[in-house]
């Protein structure tokens, strides 16, 4: 693993016991965290049985609004100590040690795929090749992306300017980009404005949507 992910992967190690009490205080960019979890999941109609995937799966929070509609979660987690707190909490999920840019799965096993606030500790030239990892492992055609996600960059530079000091600066996308990193790897790729700090982009196989 590059130095960069294991040094990520340590980071949520030391964050795991944490981590969801963070989330419920909603400090920063993560003001509003259930709230949008809750309407991303209704972008992406789900049938029992159907094998979801969910990257960067933490403790499972995103993943478990479609368990709790039928479906089969298979999780993947940069973070060992992160995997070993979903999995006391939904033993019954396949659990995996895994990133975007390596996921340790069978071509064509998952029927969709999603991921909560996890895409923006990638790069930006990591995008296109993140995006074919998670469509290799699809058999179906969509994949649900919800993060600090921005239609523009007016709606960036705003939520900077909203949070001032409590803005803490990472890689978060704005969609024009992240449509042209889809359309290299031949997906297409819809947003939706979940808040004023969060956005989801559905991806599909272009021509499938």
């Amino acid at each position: 693993m590059p130095d960069r992910l294991s040094d990520l992967s340590r980071a949520f190690d030391e964050w795991a016991q944490n981590y969801d009490e963070s989330v419920r205080q909603g400090c920063g960019v993560l003001e509003g965290h259930a709230q949008s979890l809750a309407r991303a999941a209704k972008l992406l109609p789900v049938e029992p049985g159907q094998k979801i995937l969910d990257v960067g799966v933490g403790t499972g929070a995103f993943g478990d609004l479609f368990a709790q509609r039928g479906a089969s979660v298979t999780g993947a987690d940069i973070s060992p100590r992160m995997l070993e707190l979903a999995g006391s909490r939904h033993p019954q999920w396949r659990l995996l040690q895994g990133h975007f840019l390596a996921l340790p799965l069978e071509d064509a096993s998952m029927d969709a795929a999603v991921s909560a606030f996890a895409f923006h500790h990638l790069e930006t030239a990591e995008w296109s090749p993140a995006l074919r990892e998670v469509f290799r492992v699809l058999r179906g055609d969509t994949f649900l992306l919800v993060d600090i996600l921005f239609a523009d960059t007016a709606g960036k530079d705003a939520a900077r300017r909203h949070l001032a000091e409590r803005w803490e600066e990472e890689n978060y996308p704005v969609f024009p980009d992240l449509a042209r990193s889809a359309d290299q790897v031949g997906l297409s790729a819809a947003f939706t404005q979940l808040s004023s700090l969060h956005g989801a982009v559905l991806f599909g196989r272009a021509g499938q949507r």
